[in-house]
């Protein structure tokens, strides 16, 4: 199943735990919301620490290039611009589960910021949102990740 129809599937608001780069422990929200025409998503992430101060923020728009490959263009406090994140890797498992990657630029090209993030939907609901990132000339390392689960309630 593709990815935005398995998502409209689903609940429209996740909430769960994750940990960031710093090994800071951090309450994840995600909730998504359809846009006109249904062939695009805006996805709304954010990272809460335990003292409630917001560590991470996005605002990302899911959705297909011309081309008709799959396509994040996130925007978030900590790029001072926007890439667009095509999808590179797509995996349907045998027991539901669905995994897309998207990424800036390739894992190997050191002499640039490249940032992936992984979209995984497990056959029991919950949802994985992960980002791994390098810096010119430093290493690629996922950095981020948060399991979230469906909150009741939300269509």
């Amino acid at each position: 199943m593709p990815l935005l129809a398995a998502l409209q599937s689903l609940p429209s608001q996740f909430c769960g735990e994750g940990i960031n780069h710093e090994d800071q422990t951090f309450t994840g929200c995600l909730h998504w919301q359809a846009l006109p025409g249904q062939r695009a998503l805006m996805l709304h992430y954010t990272a809460s620490g335990t003292d409630g101060e917001i560590l991470h923020r996005e605002a990302t728009l899911l959705g297909y290039l011309p081309d008709g490959t799959l396509c994040l263009w996130p925007v978030m406090d900590e790029l001072p611009f926007v890439l667009a994140h095509p999808a590179v890797r797509q995996a349907e498992g045998g027991h539901g589960v669905l995994e897309v990657v998207f990424a800036s630029a390739p894992r190997s090209l050191s002499e640039q910021f490249r940032q992936e993030i992984t979209i995984r939907l497990e056959a029991n609901g919950q949802l994985l949102y992960s980002h791994g990132w390098g810096m010119p000339d430093s290493a690629f390392e996922e950095r981020s990740r948060c399991t979230l689960a469906p909150v009741a309630g939300t269509a």
